[in-house]
């Protein structure tokens, strides 16, 4: 499918973009239902390939509404897209976490759907509009106050005290000796002495010019025809080599020896403006329309609030009225969070209309069956066996979705000139107003009903018991889910985001995008990945999981508490394999507090067992009010390694303990996650580091195909042309001579050697690939030991180790299937063979008598 970002600029095109991508969601709820009917399906191989066709087409019409949701100009729709796009993605990570089961992978593999849905290697990752550093998800309009001050708290005090040059120098820095400070003193004094040294040299070396000036008017002046001549020779040079740099510069374009200059296309220019113009215009009609709302709120307010507001409580008064004639008491209203008044009835369609009494009916229960040993293990061998999937929290809002768009947006007409349509902007309001006038009669009904009970029970004669019964239910609430005692009451917020950023824990993060990973998904054919050969994942398939598992989930509130829960990740990889990279930009792309409780930012810090209580209680009280939150342990290693070793100031195994209970602290409504990154992971405790991180994703090194994109990204960033960049056959040498290099090898070495004057020297001498050599060879490689020990540490994670059972017991069924086959037609054949030979053997006998 083509990437229609720049194509699809007019208002009819994006009306019949968002047309098909409704129509393909109705497709896909018709294929999903014949799914959930085939289950539970016999086979997982067969399950996995048709969930990941339909999870790779909810991904094509998730980047189709993206397009339209970064085209539109009209507000309402771009909130109904923004709504329907949330909840496909939602439904995305949904069916990631169901392949990554059935593929026992927290990768799974998708190249074989790929294919059948001739898709690119580019079309496997969602969009992440929405979540853009964490102000594009629908959440910025609808955060809370409290929320944007509290980020803003922790902005301004890392401005403050990051930068502060008197910071509290560390616990573990230790002092300078005799020999160390007459060193420095040395230093500085050869310094002072070779400043003065050069400025006495620059006074001489200016008197000799000022003394030699004289002896220049001695000599003969040039005529106008001479300096002409040359003049002219200079700039016919300079022409004809301009003509004949430009002209070989087009062979080579033309012989596909030189990439053409994307900052010569005029056209990309112009859709680049054309969006920061569109982007500037989506701002300012979404700040009219939030101005139109609010007026034509207080408006409506004004005007209709009392009279709704009556009409509700008159009719919950003759709701309660009608149920005490009937029981003979007053009910109870529902809670606010049970759905108030909107049990009862929809006063919202019907406002005039007398309630019906609610009557609540006993249950009839049936009388239990005996259930002997034999029928239930009839019952389970009745049942069919095969391999499930859990229901889906999205395909309800997904359907919801789409036909609001076929009643509202498929046949309405546009409004030329306005960024919103009125009618609809009066029915939202009306909306609002109903849902807030209801709660209102709520609150003053709930007290009304409270009063006329205590009369009514005085008036009987009896004690009113319901405050009592409340304050008891209430009191074994709080004893069942007792909470951990607030350690810092007394303290502000502020107090505490203060004291961790002076410590080192709350800190910045430099900006980073995601979609800069580069790399593409893995596309070997399965029957090599199947049994034999454990192969690591590809670059492009880390990044897509890691936008599923942490970004949209972290990002969403919605989409944290209706998908499955993620509480930690490591990634593990050589260095400069990307590990802080991808850290950072999920922290960039959610707007996270990033609080670093590493070894080196915890050394000497909250020193025993009590500090060690004090540091995890802030971590925990301080990620929930700050979140989304992204507590990080860089080199874990350390923490959880096999061997002994002697601990230094600070007890890393009490931390270490303490870990389990920071992640049974998150909830589905906390949007905290723990990510941490390993170098040599194969040096920790397999058992410890599977019970602290829920899932392991390993870095492999890069590709051919990697390495290749990774030399041209850097050098065309580096220079910001392609004019200048190598040619593709030096590109290819450098890829083939950077096997076994991390991208941060190669990034270091392009930076070392396009330097500023280098830059200023390309439109004179090429780029070659023979520069880079000596920079790339002053890095660290990945050994082959290494590569071998990740590698089999990562076939040793528990979802390979599932993989791996899984995969032997099909082998073992798929061989004992074959074998009985071969033995039967073994038997047909003997029996065959005999009655042949018996035969033959009779009309032996017969001629020889």
């Amino acid at each position: 499918m083509r990437d229609t970002s720049f194509e699809i600029n007019d208002r009819v095109d994006l009306n019949e973009l968002w047309r098909w991508a409704e129509d393909e969601l109705e497709s896909l709820w018709d294929q999903e239902k014949a799914i959930v009917a085939s289950l539970p399906e016999k086979h997982r191989h067969v399950l996995f390939s048709r969930l990941s066709l339909v999870y790779l087409r909810y991904i094509v019409v998730a980047r189709q509404l993206d397009v339209c949701y970064n085209s539109m100009l009209h507000v309402q729709k771009r909130r109904d897209i923004s709504a329907i796009m949330r909840a496909v993605l939602g439904r995305v990570v949904e069916l990631k976490n169901e392949l990554a089961i059935l593929d026992f992978n927290e990768t799974p593999f998708i190249g074989a759907a790929l294919a059948q849905l001739k898709l690119s290697p580019e079309q496997t990752d969602p969009p992440l509009t929405l979540f853009v550093n964490g102000d594009r998800d629908g959440n910025a309009s609808v955060r809370s106050v409290s929320e944007t001050e509290r980020k803003q708290l922790v902005q301004q005090l890392l401005l403050k005290l990051e930068r502060n040059p008197r910071r509290q120098l560390s616990a573990d820095s230790a002092s300078m000796t005799w020999d160390e400070a007459v060193a420095l003193i040395q230093i500085h004094e050869r310094a002072r002495q070779g400043r003065l040294r050069f400025n006495l040299m620059k006074q001489i070396r200016q008197q000799k010019m000022v003394t030699g000036r004289g002896l220049h008017k001695l000599k003969p002046a040039m005529n106008t025809y001479t300096a002409a001549i040359k003049i002219q020779n200079a700039w016919r040079s300079f022409l004809a080599l301009k003509r004949v740099r430009q002209m070989r510069h087009q062979e080579m374009v033309f012989l596909g020896m030189v990439p053409k200059n994307y900052k010569e296309n005029a056209e990309i220019t112009r859709a680049k403006e054309l969006d920061a113009m569109r982007t500037l215009k989506q701002t300012e009609l979404e700040a009219q329309y939030q101005i139109e709302l609010a007026t034509l709120r207080d408006r409506q307010r004004d005007k209709d609030g009392a009279a709704i507001r009556e009409s509700f409580l008159e009719q919950i008064r003759r709701w309660y009225i009608d149920h005490r004639e009937h029981s003979g008491k007053f009910p109870d209203l529902p809670a606010e969070d049970e759905g108030g008044s909107k049990l009862i009835y929809n006063m919202a369609d019907r406002p005039v209309e007398t309630p019906v009494p609610v009557v609540v009916k006993k249950k009839v229960t049936a009388p239990p069956m005996a259930k002997t040993s034999s029928s239930m293990k009839r019952a389970e061998e009745d049942r069919p066996k095969g391999v499930d999937m859990a229901p889906s929290q999205w395909l309800e809002k997904i359907v919801y979705e789409n036909q609001k768009y076929y009643d509202v947006w498929r046949d309405r007409a546009e409004t030329g000139g306005v960024g919103w349509d009125l009618e609809l902007l009066r029915a939202q309001v009306s909306e609002e107003l109903n849902d807030e006038m209801r709660l209102e009669a709520d609150i003053k009904a709930r007290r009304e009903l409270e009063r006329l009970k205590s009369a009514y029970d005085r008036d009987r004669g009896r004690k009113s018991k319901g405050k009592r019964k409340t304050a008891r239910k209430a009191a074994k609430k709080s004893k069942r889910g007792r909470k951990e005692k607030d350690l810092t009451p007394d303290r502000t917020l502020e107090s505490l985001v203060e004291e961790l950023v002076q410590v080192g824990i709350i800190r910045s993060y430099p900006k980073s995008d995601i979609r800069d990973f580069l790399g593409s998904i893995a596309v070997v054919d399965p029957l090599s990945r199947k049994w034999k050969r454990d192969t690591f994942p590809g670059l492009g398939d880390i990044r897509s999981a890691l936008i599923e598992y942490c970004i949209l989930t972290l990002g969403s509130e919605e989409i944290r508490k209706r998908t499955p829960l993620t509480r930690s990740v490591l990634l593990a990889g050589p260095h400069g394999s990307g590990k802080s990279f991808l850290m950072h930009s999920i922290c960039n792309h959610i707007g996270a507090t990033l609080f670093d409780i590493s070894n080196s930012s915890l050394m000497g810090r909250y020193p025993g067992k009590a500090g060690m209580t004090m540091l995890i209680h802030l971590i925990t009280k301080l990620s929930r009010l700050l979140q989304p939150s992204v507590i990080v342990i860089e080199d874990v290693d350390r923490l959880f390694m096999k061997k002994s070793v002697r601990m230094e100031r600070w007890d890393m195994r009490r931390m270490r303990k303490e870990l389990p209970k920071i992640l049974r602290a998150i909830g589905p409504e906390d949007r905290v996650l723990l990510v941490g990154t390993s170098s040599t992971p194969w040096e920790c405790d397999q058992r410890n580091l599977s019970q602290v991180f829920q899932r392991m994703i390993g870095i492999p090194p890069p590709d051919y195909g990697t390495r290749f994109t990774l030399w041209d990204h850097f050098i065309r960033q580096a220079t910001r042309s392609s004019q200048y960049t190598t040619t593709p056959a030096e590109l290819t040498n450098l890829a083939r001579i950077s096997d076994s290099y991390t991208p941060g090898s190669i990034a270091r070495s392009v930076s070392e050697i396009l330097s500023e004057r280098r830059k200023q020297l390309l439109p004179r001498q090429i780029l070659r690939a023979d520069e880079f050599v000596s920079a790339l060879a002053r890095c660290e490689p990945i050994y082959k030991e290494d590569e071998e020990n990740l590698r089999m540490w990562y076939a040793k994670t528990p979802c390979r180790r599932k993989r791996h059972r899984n995969a032997e017991t099909e082998e073992e069924e798929f061989l004992a299937g074959n074998g009985s086959v071969k033995e039967k037609k073994k038997k047909k054949k003997k029996k065959k063979g005999s009655k042949k030979m018996g035969v033959k053997s009779t009309k032996a006998k017969k001629k020889s008598k």
